[in-house]
Protein backbone atom coordinates (compact mmCIF):
# COMPACT_ATOMS: atom_id res chain seq x y z
CA UNK A 1 0.00 0.00 0.00
CA UNK A 2 1.18 3.64 -0.52
CA UNK A 3 2.11 5.73 2.28
CA UNK A 4 -0.88 7.33 4.31
CA UNK A 5 -0.73 11.46 3.53
CA UNK A 6 -2.94 12.82 6.27
CA UNK A 7 -3.65 16.24 4.37
CA UNK A 8 -6.68 16.76 4.38
CA UNK A 9 -7.98 17.33 0.13
CA UNK A 10 -4.70 15.12 -0.97
CA UNK A 11 -6.59 11.18 -2.26
CA UNK A 12 -4.69 8.69 -0.06
CA UNK A 13 -4.53 4.91 -0.40
CA UNK A 14 -5.16 2.41 2.80
CA UNK A 15 -5.81 -0.53 3.73
CA UNK A 16 -9.29 0.21 5.62
CA UNK A 17 -11.46 3.33 5.88
CA UNK A 18 -13.30 3.01 9.40
CA UNK A 19 -16.73 5.32 9.32
CA UNK A 20 -17.73 5.97 12.87
CA UNK A 21 -15.62 6.65 16.35
CA UNK A 22 -17.76 4.77 18.72
CA UNK A 23 -16.76 1.20 20.79
CA UNK A 24 -17.11 -0.15 17.07
CA UNK A 25 -15.21 1.65 15.44
CA UNK A 26 -12.48 2.70 17.37
CA UNK A 27 -11.88 -0.85 18.62
CA UNK A 28 -11.97 -2.41 15.36
CA UNK A 29 -9.53 0.48 14.07
CA UNK A 30 -7.77 -0.14 17.29
CA UNK A 31 -6.99 -3.51 16.88
CA UNK A 32 -6.03 -3.56 12.63
CA UNK A 33 -3.80 -0.88 13.13
CA UNK A 34 -2.07 -2.60 15.66
CA UNK A 35 -1.92 -5.47 13.15
CA UNK A 36 -0.12 -3.68 11.11
CA UNK A 37 -2.54 -2.18 8.07
CA UNK A 38 -2.96 1.11 7.43
CA UNK A 39 -6.67 2.56 9.40
CA UNK A 40 -8.41 5.84 8.73
CA UNK A 41 -11.45 6.71 11.31
CA UNK A 42 -13.64 9.19 9.84
CA UNK A 43 -15.82 10.06 12.90
CA UNK A 44 -18.17 13.16 13.58
CA UNK A 45 -18.06 15.49 16.51
CA UNK A 46 -19.60 14.13 19.93
CA UNK A 47 -22.66 15.88 21.27
CA UNK A 48 -22.29 15.67 25.40
CA UNK A 49 -25.88 16.59 25.44
CA UNK A 50 -27.11 14.13 24.43
CA UNK A 51 -24.81 11.18 25.72
CA UNK A 52 -25.95 8.40 27.53
CA UNK A 53 -24.96 6.48 30.71
CA UNK A 54 -24.69 2.88 29.89
CA UNK A 55 -23.78 0.00 31.97
CA UNK A 56 -21.36 -2.49 30.80
CA UNK A 57 -21.58 -6.29 32.39
CA UNK A 58 -17.79 -7.49 33.82
CA UNK A 59 -17.64 -9.56 31.28
CA UNK A 60 -16.81 -6.54 28.86
CA UNK A 61 -13.66 -6.84 30.70
CA UNK A 62 -12.58 -9.91 28.11
CA UNK A 63 -13.33 -8.27 25.18
CA UNK A 64 -11.54 -4.94 26.11
CA UNK A 65 -8.39 -6.52 27.06
CA UNK A 66 -8.51 -8.41 23.46
CA UNK A 67 -8.31 -5.27 21.83
CA UNK A 68 -5.80 -3.74 23.76
CA UNK A 69 -7.77 -1.27 25.46
CA UNK A 70 -8.83 -2.78 29.29
CA UNK A 71 -5.59 -0.70 30.59
CA UNK A 72 -6.55 3.04 29.36
CA UNK A 73 -10.54 1.80 30.58
CA UNK A 74 -9.50 1.13 33.72
CA UNK A 75 -7.26 4.37 34.14
CA UNK A 76 -10.14 6.46 33.36
CA UNK A 77 -11.46 5.75 36.51
CA UNK A 78 -15.28 4.90 35.37
CA UNK A 79 -17.90 4.36 38.06
CA UNK A 80 -17.46 0.98 39.00
CA UNK A 81 -21.24 -1.45 38.70
CA UNK A 82 -21.42 -4.08 41.54
CA UNK A 83 -24.51 -5.50 40.16
CA UNK A 84 -28.12 -4.45 39.17
CA UNK A 85 -31.57 -4.47 40.85
CA UNK A 86 -34.94 -4.99 38.79
CA UNK A 87 -38.48 -4.69 39.04
CA UNK A 88 -39.02 -6.70 36.52
CA UNK A 89 -42.67 -7.99 36.11
CA UNK A 90 -42.70 -7.97 39.93
CA UNK A 91 -43.26 -5.67 42.54
CA UNK A 92 -40.36 -7.42 44.34
CA UNK A 93 -36.91 -6.07 43.34
CA UNK A 94 -34.67 -9.15 42.36
CA UNK A 95 -30.83 -8.39 42.85
CA UNK A 96 -27.96 -9.23 40.94
CA UNK A 97 -24.57 -8.92 42.38
CA UNK A 98 -21.50 -9.67 40.02
CA UNK A 99 -18.88 -11.38 41.12
CA UNK A 100 -16.28 -9.05 39.31
CA UNK A 101 -17.04 -5.30 38.70
CA UNK A 102 -18.63 -3.75 35.66
CA UNK A 103 -18.45 -0.25 34.26
CA UNK A 104 -20.72 2.29 34.38
CA UNK A 105 -19.64 4.70 31.82
CA UNK A 106 -20.75 8.15 30.73
CA UNK A 107 -20.58 7.71 26.30
CA UNK A 108 -18.83 10.82 25.18
CA UNK A 109 -16.05 9.91 27.78
CA UNK A 110 -15.89 6.11 27.09
CA UNK A 111 -15.92 6.68 23.13
CA UNK A 112 -13.31 9.32 23.69
CA UNK A 113 -10.98 7.03 25.64
CA UNK A 114 -11.22 4.38 22.86
CA UNK A 115 -10.49 6.52 20.34
CA UNK A 116 -7.41 7.61 21.93
CA UNK A 117 -6.40 4.14 22.21
CA UNK A 118 -6.73 3.30 18.61
CA UNK A 119 -4.94 6.40 17.68
CA UNK A 120 -2.05 5.48 20.20
CA UNK A 121 -2.03 2.59 17.95
CA UNK A 122 -1.64 3.99 14.74
CA UNK A 123 -5.02 4.60 13.63
CA UNK A 124 -5.85 8.09 11.86
CA UNK A 125 -8.71 9.48 13.48
CA UNK A 126 -10.42 11.77 12.40
CA UNK A 127 -12.86 14.30 14.28
CA UNK A 128 -15.34 16.29 12.97
CA UNK A 129 -15.52 14.62 9.89
CA UNK A 130 -18.98 14.27 7.65
CA UNK A 131 -18.61 11.56 5.32
CA UNK A 132 -20.74 12.46 1.92
CA UNK A 133 -20.87 9.70 -0.28
CA UNK A 134 -19.13 5.84 -0.27
CA UNK A 135 -18.58 4.35 -3.69
CA UNK A 136 -17.16 0.99 -4.88
CA UNK A 137 -15.33 -0.54 -7.68
CA UNK A 138 -13.30 -3.45 -8.66
CA UNK A 139 -9.94 -0.82 -7.32
CA UNK A 140 -11.73 -0.46 -4.29
CA UNK A 141 -14.01 1.62 -1.99
CA UNK A 142 -13.67 5.62 -2.62
CA UNK A 143 -14.90 7.62 0.53
CA UNK A 144 -15.91 11.14 0.13
CA UNK A 145 -16.06 13.57 3.18
CA UNK A 146 -15.56 16.78 4.39
CA UNK A 147 -12.91 17.67 6.96
CA UNK A 148 -12.34 20.96 8.77
CA UNK A 149 -14.16 22.56 5.74
CA UNK A 150 -12.68 20.98 3.05
CA UNK A 151 -13.73 18.20 0.58
CA UNK A 152 -11.60 14.72 0.84
CA UNK A 153 -11.28 11.86 -0.52
CA UNK A 154 -9.69 8.47 0.57
CA UNK A 155 -9.65 5.38 -1.35
CA UNK A 156 -9.17 2.32 0.38
CA UNK A 157 -9.80 -1.55 0.20
CA UNK A 158 -11.79 -2.26 2.62
CA UNK A 159 -14.43 0.18 4.35
CA UNK A 160 -15.77 -0.80 8.04
CA UNK A 161 -18.87 1.04 8.52
CA UNK A 162 -19.35 1.43 12.29
CA UNK A 163 -22.11 4.61 12.26
CA UNK A 164 -24.22 2.87 14.36
CA UNK A 165 -28.18 3.72 13.09
CA UNK A 166 -27.09 6.18 10.93
CA UNK A 167 -25.82 3.61 8.56
CA UNK A 168 -23.66 5.34 6.03
CA UNK A 169 -23.66 1.99 3.99
CA UNK A 170 -25.99 0.07 6.20
CA UNK A 171 -29.20 1.98 5.79
CA UNK A 172 -29.79 0.45 2.22
CA UNK A 173 -29.77 -3.37 3.89
CA UNK A 174 -31.47 -1.97 6.56
CA UNK A 175 -35.24 -3.87 8.17
CA UNK A 176 -36.70 -2.78 11.34
CA UNK A 177 -37.82 -5.52 13.44
CA UNK A 178 -41.63 -6.07 13.78
CA UNK A 179 -43.00 -4.94 17.41
CA UNK A 180 -40.23 -3.42 18.25
CA UNK A 181 -40.66 0.84 17.34
CA UNK A 182 -39.72 2.32 20.74
CA UNK A 183 -38.85 5.56 21.58
CA UNK A 184 -36.73 6.80 24.67
CA UNK A 185 -36.75 9.30 26.72
CA UNK A 186 -33.48 10.43 28.80
CA UNK A 187 -33.52 12.54 31.59
CA UNK A 188 -30.43 13.59 33.51
CA UNK A 189 -31.08 13.48 37.97
CA UNK A 190 -29.14 14.56 40.31
CA UNK A 191 -28.70 14.30 44.24
CA UNK A 192 -26.60 14.13 47.13
CA UNK A 193 -26.85 10.52 48.03
CA UNK A 194 -29.60 7.75 46.25
CA UNK A 195 -32.15 5.82 48.09
CA UNK A 196 -30.33 2.59 47.18
CA UNK A 197 -29.05 -0.32 49.09
CA UNK A 198 -26.23 -0.38 46.19
CA UNK A 199 -25.89 3.20 44.88
CA UNK A 200 -23.66 1.43 41.55
CA UNK A 201 -26.53 -0.90 40.62
CA UNK A 202 -28.52 -0.30 37.05
CA UNK A 203 -31.99 -0.27 37.90
CA UNK A 204 -34.81 -1.44 35.89
CA UNK A 205 -38.60 -1.63 36.28
CA UNK A 206 -41.75 -2.48 33.47
CA UNK A 207 -44.76 -0.35 34.00
CA UNK A 208 -47.78 -1.11 31.73
CA UNK A 209 -46.64 0.55 28.69
CA UNK A 210 -43.09 0.50 28.44
CA UNK A 211 -40.22 -0.20 30.48
CA UNK A 212 -37.51 2.15 32.41
CA UNK A 213 -34.14 2.27 33.68
CA UNK A 214 -31.48 4.41 35.35
CA UNK A 215 -27.90 4.05 35.34
CA UNK A 216 -25.13 6.14 37.47
CA UNK A 217 -21.98 7.79 36.07
CA UNK A 218 -20.99 9.50 39.83
CA UNK A 219 -22.43 8.87 43.10
CA UNK A 220 -24.45 12.11 42.65
CA UNK A 221 -25.88 11.45 38.83
CA UNK A 222 -28.05 9.41 37.34
CA UNK A 223 -29.11 8.76 33.72
CA UNK A 224 -33.09 7.45 33.78
CA UNK A 225 -35.02 6.57 30.49
CA UNK A 226 -38.17 5.20 29.74
CA UNK A 227 -38.36 3.19 26.37
CA UNK A 228 -42.10 3.47 25.24
CA UNK A 229 -44.36 2.89 21.91
CA UNK A 230 -42.46 4.41 19.38
CA UNK A 231 -45.34 5.27 17.58
CA UNK A 232 -46.83 7.15 19.97
CA UNK A 233 -47.10 11.28 19.86
CA UNK A 234 -47.11 12.03 23.51
CA UNK A 235 -43.48 13.84 23.09
CA UNK A 236 -44.27 15.83 20.27
CA UNK A 237 -43.82 19.07 20.02
CA UNK A 238 -42.61 21.55 23.00
CA UNK A 239 -44.47 18.78 25.26
CA UNK A 240 -41.37 16.00 25.73
CA UNK A 241 -40.11 16.72 29.48
CA UNK A 242 -44.32 16.65 30.32
CA UNK A 243 -44.59 13.87 28.72
CA UNK A 244 -41.56 12.22 30.53
CA UNK A 245 -42.48 12.60 33.97
CA UNK A 246 -46.04 11.66 32.76
CA UNK A 247 -44.65 8.28 31.90
CA UNK A 248 -42.36 8.04 35.08
CA UNK A 249 -45.63 8.47 37.35
CA UNK A 250 -46.45 5.25 35.73
CA UNK A 251 -43.91 3.59 37.37
CA UNK A 252 -43.42 2.91 41.14
CA UNK A 253 -40.08 2.12 42.42
CA UNK A 254 -38.18 4.45 39.87
CA UNK A 255 -40.25 7.58 41.09
CA UNK A 256 -39.80 6.57 44.19
CA UNK A 257 -35.83 6.87 43.56
CA UNK A 258 -36.34 10.21 42.08
CA UNK A 259 -38.31 12.25 45.10
CA UNK A 260 -36.19 14.83 45.80
CA UNK A 261 -33.66 14.62 43.44
CA UNK A 262 -33.26 17.52 40.58
CA UNK A 263 -34.14 17.13 36.79
CA UNK A 264 -31.05 18.31 34.73
CA UNK A 265 -32.07 18.14 31.04
CA UNK A 266 -34.40 15.76 28.70
CA UNK A 267 -33.93 14.70 25.28
CA UNK A 268 -35.27 11.56 23.67
CA UNK A 269 -33.98 9.35 20.55
CA UNK A 270 -35.25 6.29 18.49
CA UNK A 271 -34.48 2.85 20.25
CA UNK A 272 -36.27 1.04 18.01
CA UNK A 273 -34.20 -2.56 16.90
CA UNK A 274 -33.87 -3.71 13.14
CA UNK A 275 -30.81 -5.56 11.70
CA UNK A 276 -29.68 -5.68 8.02
CA UNK A 277 -30.85 -8.28 5.71
CA UNK A 278 -26.64 -7.78 4.44
CA UNK A 279 -23.70 -7.38 6.40
CA UNK A 280 -21.05 -7.89 4.77
CA UNK A 281 -19.86 -7.29 0.52
CA UNK A 282 -16.90 -8.20 -1.59
CA UNK A 283 -15.21 -4.35 -0.19
CA UNK A 284 -17.57 -3.75 3.04
CA UNK A 285 -18.65 -4.65 6.42
CA UNK A 286 -20.83 -3.55 8.46
CA UNK A 287 -19.84 -3.72 12.37
CA UNK A 288 -21.78 -3.06 15.44
CA UNK A 289 -24.82 -1.33 15.66
CA UNK A 290 -24.41 -0.34 11.69
CA UNK A 291 -25.47 -4.08 11.17
CA UNK A 292 -27.89 -4.59 14.04
CA UNK A 293 -29.47 -3.18 17.09
CA UNK A 294 -30.15 -4.96 20.11
CA UNK A 295 -32.61 -4.56 22.93
CA UNK A 296 -31.25 -2.08 25.00
CA UNK A 297 -32.47 -3.94 28.23
CA UNK A 298 -30.03 -6.68 28.24
CA UNK A 299 -27.39 -4.02 28.92
CA UNK A 300 -25.08 -5.95 26.26
CA UNK A 301 -25.18 -2.88 23.35
CA UNK A 302 -21.67 -2.19 23.86
CA UNK A 303 -20.35 -5.58 24.56
CA UNK A 304 -22.13 -6.71 21.93
CA UNK A 305 -20.54 -3.68 19.57
CA UNK A 306 -17.10 -4.84 21.00
CA UNK A 307 -17.37 -8.08 19.94
CA UNK A 308 -18.65 -7.38 16.62
CA UNK A 309 -15.28 -5.39 16.27
CA UNK A 310 -13.03 -7.81 16.91
CA UNK A 311 -15.46 -10.42 14.78
CA UNK A 312 -14.75 -7.88 12.13
CA UNK A 313 -10.97 -7.24 12.48
CA UNK A 314 -10.74 -10.78 12.13
CA UNK A 315 -12.39 -10.86 9.05
CA UNK A 316 -10.86 -7.64 7.43
CA UNK A 317 -7.27 -9.18 8.31
CA UNK A 318 -8.30 -12.25 6.17
CA UNK A 319 -9.41 -10.91 3.70
CA UNK A 320 -6.91 -8.32 3.13
CA UNK A 321 -3.81 -10.98 3.76
CA UNK A 322 -5.68 -14.02 2.28
CA UNK A 323 -7.85 -13.05 -1.01
CA UNK A 324 -8.78 -16.76 -1.89
CA UNK A 325 -10.40 -16.88 1.65
CA UNK A 326 -12.40 -13.87 1.25
CA UNK A 327 -15.52 -15.39 0.52
CA UNK A 328 -15.18 -18.09 3.61
CA UNK A 329 -14.55 -14.95 5.95
CA UNK A 330 -17.30 -12.71 4.71
CA UNK A 331 -19.77 -15.45 5.25
CA UNK A 332 -18.42 -16.10 8.70
CA UNK A 333 -18.91 -12.25 9.54
CA UNK A 334 -22.47 -12.32 8.26
CA UNK A 335 -23.87 -15.67 9.95
CA UNK A 336 -22.41 -14.25 13.38
CA UNK A 337 -24.24 -11.04 13.19
CA UNK A 338 -26.90 -12.60 12.37
CA UNK A 339 -26.77 -15.47 15.09
CA UNK A 340 -26.34 -12.27 17.49
CA UNK A 341 -29.30 -10.72 16.51
CA UNK A 342 -31.66 -13.45 16.68
CA UNK A 343 -30.02 -15.09 19.77
CA UNK A 344 -30.58 -11.09 21.78
CA UNK A 345 -34.52 -11.06 19.99
CA UNK A 346 -35.41 -14.18 21.16
CA UNK A 347 -34.28 -13.25 24.55
CA UNK A 348 -36.06 -9.78 24.70
CA UNK A 349 -39.01 -11.70 23.40
CA UNK A 350 -38.65 -13.96 26.62
CA UNK A 351 -38.55 -10.91 29.01
CA UNK A 352 -42.17 -9.24 27.19
CA UNK A 353 -43.28 -12.49 27.63
CA UNK A 354 -42.48 -12.22 31.30
CA UNK A 355 -43.55 -8.75 31.80
CA UNK A 356 -47.04 -9.56 29.56
CA UNK A 357 -47.90 -12.23 32.36
CA UNK A 358 -48.16 -8.50 34.78
CA UNK A 359 -49.25 -5.85 32.45
CA UNK A 360 -51.74 -6.97 29.77
CA UNK A 361 -51.16 -3.94 27.34
CA UNK A 362 -50.18 -3.57 24.02
CA UNK A 363 -47.09 -2.37 24.84
CA UNK A 364 -45.95 -5.71 25.93
CA UNK A 365 -48.73 -8.34 23.91
CA UNK A 366 -46.87 -7.13 20.65
CA UNK A 367 -43.48 -7.87 21.87
CA UNK A 368 -44.16 -10.94 23.41
CA UNK A 369 -45.70 -12.19 20.03
CA UNK A 370 -42.80 -11.28 17.67
CA UNK A 371 -41.95 -14.61 15.75
CA UNK A 372 -38.42 -15.41 16.02
CA UNK A 373 -36.71 -17.72 13.16
CA UNK A 374 -34.04 -20.56 14.19
CA UNK A 375 -31.10 -19.50 15.03
CA UNK A 376 -28.46 -20.82 12.39
CA UNK A 377 -25.74 -22.95 13.74
CA UNK A 378 -27.12 -22.64 17.42
CA UNK A 379 -26.25 -24.92 19.91
CA UNK A 380 -28.10 -24.74 23.54
CA UNK A 381 -25.51 -25.99 25.45
CA UNK A 382 -26.64 -26.28 28.28
CA UNK A 383 -29.42 -28.38 27.24
CA UNK A 384 -26.87 -30.42 25.61
CA UNK A 385 -25.39 -31.28 29.11
CA UNK A 386 -28.04 -31.88 30.78
CA UNK A 387 -29.32 -34.77 28.27
CA UNK A 388 -29.30 -38.31 29.76
CA UNK A 389 -26.61 -39.76 28.01
CA UNK A 390 -24.56 -37.13 28.49
CA UNK A 391 -25.00 -36.75 32.18
CA UNK A 392 -24.54 -40.29 32.54
CA UNK A 393 -20.94 -40.41 31.37
CA UNK A 394 -20.06 -37.31 33.21
CA UNK A 395 -21.00 -39.50 36.15
CA UNK A 396 -18.74 -42.20 35.25
CA UNK A 397 -15.86 -39.82 34.59
CA UNK A 398 -16.27 -38.13 37.77
CA UNK A 399 -16.58 -41.33 39.98
CA UNK A 400 -13.47 -43.04 38.21
CA UNK A 401 -10.62 -40.53 37.11
CA UNK A 402 -8.95 -43.10 34.69
CA UNK A 403 -9.25 -43.02 31.44
CA UNK A 404 -9.65 -46.06 28.68
CA UNK A 405 -10.45 -44.20 25.42
CA UNK A 406 -10.57 -44.63 21.83
CA UNK A 407 -11.58 -43.14 19.49
CA UNK A 408 -15.17 -43.82 17.35
CA UNK A 409 -15.04 -45.71 14.13
CA UNK A 410 -18.23 -43.85 12.81
CA UNK A 411 -16.99 -40.12 13.21
CA UNK A 412 -18.42 -37.71 9.86
CA UNK A 413 -16.14 -34.44 9.92
CA UNK A 414 -17.30 -31.37 7.91
CA UNK A 415 -15.94 -28.28 6.62
CA UNK A 416 -16.69 -25.37 9.06
CA UNK A 417 -15.04 -21.39 9.43
CA UNK A 418 -13.28 -20.87 12.30
CA UNK A 419 -11.36 -18.34 13.86
CA UNK A 420 -7.61 -19.40 14.42
CA UNK A 421 -5.54 -16.65 16.38
CA UNK A 422 -6.57 -13.11 14.32
CA UNK A 423 -7.57 -15.08 11.15
CA UNK A 424 -10.73 -17.19 9.57
CA UNK A 425 -9.53 -20.53 7.89
CA UNK A 426 -11.33 -23.57 7.02
CA UNK A 427 -10.97 -26.59 9.13
CA UNK A 428 -12.33 -29.94 9.99
CA UNK A 429 -15.58 -29.98 12.41
CA UNK A 430 -17.58 -32.12 14.18
CA UNK A 431 -20.94 -33.81 12.64
CA UNK A 432 -23.12 -34.28 16.04
CA UNK A 433 -27.01 -35.03 15.43
CA UNK A 434 -27.15 -31.24 17.25
CA UNK A 435 -25.08 -29.84 14.35
CA UNK A 436 -24.71 -32.14 11.41
CA UNK A 437 -22.99 -29.12 9.47
CA UNK A 438 -20.14 -29.32 11.61
CA UNK A 439 -19.09 -28.08 15.25
CA UNK A 440 -15.75 -27.22 16.41
CA UNK A 441 -16.06 -25.53 19.92
CA UNK A 442 -18.07 -25.94 22.44
CA UNK A 443 -18.66 -24.29 25.94
CA UNK A 444 -14.84 -22.93 24.87
CA UNK A 445 -13.53 -26.79 24.47
CA UNK A 446 -12.18 -27.44 21.13
CA UNK A 447 -14.07 -31.13 19.95
CA UNK A 448 -11.04 -32.50 17.95
CA UNK A 449 -8.04 -31.70 20.15
CA UNK A 450 -9.86 -33.04 22.64
CA UNK A 451 -10.43 -35.85 21.04
CA UNK A 452 -7.00 -36.25 20.21
CA UNK A 453 -5.70 -35.85 23.34
CA UNK A 454 -8.01 -37.73 25.59
CA UNK A 455 -6.81 -41.05 23.63
CA UNK A 456 -3.23 -40.43 24.65
CA UNK A 457 -3.93 -39.74 28.26
CA UNK A 458 -5.06 -42.42 31.08
CA UNK A 459 -5.59 -40.21 33.84
CA UNK A 460 -8.65 -36.63 33.94
CA UNK A 461 -5.65 -34.82 35.73
CA UNK A 462 -3.12 -35.56 32.88
CA UNK A 463 -5.64 -34.65 29.98
CA UNK A 464 -6.61 -31.54 31.54
CA UNK A 465 -2.97 -30.61 31.61
CA UNK A 466 -1.86 -31.63 28.16
CA UNK A 467 -5.34 -30.05 27.10
CA UNK A 468 -4.67 -26.60 28.72
CA UNK A 469 -1.13 -26.28 27.66
CA UNK A 470 -1.70 -27.17 24.06
CA UNK A 471 -4.87 -25.53 23.85
CA UNK A 472 -5.19 -22.72 26.04
CA UNK A 473 -6.80 -22.41 29.81
CA UNK A 474 -10.41 -24.14 30.35
CA UNK A 475 -12.09 -24.92 33.44
CA UNK A 476 -12.43 -28.18 34.69
CA UNK A 477 -16.44 -28.71 34.47
CA UNK A 478 -16.35 -27.76 31.20
CA UNK A 479 -13.51 -29.95 29.64
CA UNK A 480 -15.23 -33.04 31.66
CA UNK A 481 -18.91 -31.74 29.93
CA UNK A 482 -17.79 -31.90 26.23
CA UNK A 483 -15.56 -34.78 27.34
CA UNK A 484 -18.85 -36.89 28.44
CA UNK A 485 -20.48 -35.14 25.57
CA UNK A 486 -18.18 -36.74 22.89
CA UNK A 487 -18.57 -40.29 24.94
CA UNK A 488 -22.35 -40.24 24.69
CA UNK A 489 -21.98 -39.17 20.90
CA UNK A 490 -19.22 -42.22 20.12
CA UNK A 491 -16.86 -39.63 18.91
CA UNK A 492 -15.06 -41.44 21.25
CA UNK A 493 -15.64 -45.03 22.93
CA UNK A 494 -14.61 -45.99 26.66
CA UNK A 495 -13.01 -49.76 26.03
CA UNK A 496 -15.16 -51.70 27.94
CA UNK A 497 -17.78 -50.96 25.73
CA UNK A 498 -16.54 -52.06 22.24
CA UNK A 499 -18.10 -55.18 21.38
CA UNK A 500 -15.54 -57.72 19.94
Amino acid sequence: MTALNTDAGVDVVVDVVVIGGGPAGSAVGRTLASWGHSVVILTAASDRSRGLAESLPPSTQKLLDRIGALGAVERAGFYRATGNTAWWASREPRVERFDAPGYQVFRPEFDRVLLDVASEAGADVRCDARVRAVGFDDRGAHVDYEYRGTASTVDARLVLDCSGRAGVIARRFRCAQAGHRTYSIVGVWQRDAWDLPDPTHTVVETFDDGWAWSVPIDPATRHVGVMVDGVSSRAAGGVLESAYRAELANTHAVRALLEGAALQRVWACDASLYRSDVCSGDRFLLVGDAASFIDPLSSFGVKKALASAWIGAVTAHTCLLHPDRRAAALDFFSNWERRIYLTNLLRSRNFARDAYELHRRPFWAVRSAVEVEPVPGEIDEESLFRAPDVQAAFERLKSNTSLTLTPGDAVSLKKRSLIRDREIVVDDAIALPEAPEGVRFIAGVDLLKLAETACRHGQVSDLFEAYCYSCGAVSMRNLLGTLSLLIARRVLIEREQIVP
